[in-house]
C-alpha cells in the first residue's frame, strides 16, 4: 500500500473518531486516551441490529463518568444509524422532501429515456447505450419509490405510526427507559437515516414496507424484478450473467422493460391515491 492510501485511511479512521466522541459527549482528544471495541449485534441473517461500544475498566474514571449511555458494564449500546454523517442524512433527506412531484418527475425521466433510443449513432456505441437506459429505467423507479415512500410517510402520523411500528429495524433496539424521551425526541432523525439506508431495488423488502405502513396492495414484482437482477448483471458484472453469459440488451428489451416499469408505476400509484 502506497504512502497516501495509508494516509487516506488514517483520516477516515479519525473523522470516524470525532463523529463518535460527539456521539458520547466527550471530545477527540478525550477519546484517544480511551481503551475500547466496537462489537455488534447480529440476526441470523446478518442484518446488524445494534452495536456495543465496550470501554476498558482500567480506563480513566474521569473521562468515562462524562460518557453519554454508560452502563454499568462500561459499555454504550448505538443503533446502526448512530455511526452516520448526521450532515449527509440531513442534506439527502431534504433533496427527496423537495421532490414532492415524484411521479411527475417520474413520467418526465421515462419519456426522456425513450428519446434516447431514437439518437442515431454506431453499432458499437448503440450496444453501450441501451445499457445506461435500461440501467436508468430502473435507478428511475427507485427514486420514485424512494421519494414517494418517504414523503408519504412524513405527511401523515398515521404512516409514520405504521412504520415505526412495523419496520424490523426497530425491533431489536435496545434502550433503558429512563432513555424514552431522549429516543422519542430523535424518533424523526432516525426514522430518516432507516429510510435512507434502505436500497429500494430490493423489491420484496420495499414490498413488505409499502404493505405495513400504508395498507395498501402492491402490484405484482416478479417481472419488475427480473429486470433488477439484470440491471445487477450490468452494473457490477460488466454485461454478464454469473455463469459468463453476455447480456445483449436491444431496444424490444427497453420498451418492454420501460412498459413493465410504467404499467408498475401506475398500479402502485392507484393505489396511493397520487392520482389527484
Amino acid at each position: 500500500m502506497g504512502y497516501w492510501s495509508e494516509v487516506d485511511i488514517a483520516m477516515g479512521e479519525r473523522e470516524d473518531e470525532r463523529h463518535l466522541a460527539s456521539k458520547f459527549g466527550i471530545s477527540y482528544v478525550e477519546l484517544c486516551q480511551l481503551d475500547y471495541e466496537i462489537e455488534s449485534d447480529e440476526s441470523d441473517d446478518g442484518v446488524i441490529y445494534n452495536y456495543r461500544v465496550v470501554f476498558n475498566k482500567n480506563n480513566p474514571k474521569s473521562i468515562l463518568q462524562k460518557i453519554s449511555g454508560l452502563d454499568s458494564n462500561n459499555t454504550v449500546y448505538m443503533s446502526p444509524w448512530e455511526f452516520d454523517d448526521d450532515h449527509e442524512y440531513t442534506e439527502e433527506f431534504e433533496a427527496i422532501i423537495e421532490n414532492s412531484e415524484y411521479l411527475s418527475n417520474f413520467n418526465l425521466n421515462i419519456n426522456n429515456l425513450e428519446s434516447l433510443l431514437i439518437i442515431p449513432t454506431t453499432f458499437s456505441l448503440k450496444e453501450i447505450l441501451n445499457r445506461q437506459i435500461y440501467i436508468s429505467v430502473i435507478s428511475t423507479l427507485e427514486t420514485f419509490l424512494s421519494s414517494s415512500f418517504i414523503n408519504l410517510t412524513f405527511e401523515s402520523d398515521e404512516y409514520f405510526r405504521n412504520f415505526i411500528q412495523t419496520h424490523p429495524d426497530f425491533k431489536n433496539q435496545k434502550f433503558e427507559l429512563r432513555e424514552i424521551f431522549e429516543k422519542q425526541e430523535k424518533l424523526n432523525e432516525i426514522a430518516q437515516k432507516v429510510m435512507l439506508d434502505t436500497i429500494y431495488h430490493n423489491l420484496p423488502i420495499v414490498r413488505n414496507m409499502f404493505v405495513d405502513t400504508f395498507k395498501i396492495a402492491f402490484p405484482p414484482i416478479s417481472e419488475v424484478y427480473k429486470a433488477i437482477l439484470t440491471r445487477h448483471d450490468l452494473v457490477h458484472r460488466n454485461g454478464f450473467t454469473k455463469d459468463g453469459e453476455h447480456i445483449i440488451v436491444n431496444e424490444e428489451n427497453i420498451k418492454c422493460l420501460i412498459r413493465d416499469v410504467k404499467d408498475f408505476v401506475h398500479k402502485l400509484s392507484i393505489q396511493l391515491n397520487l392520482y389527484k
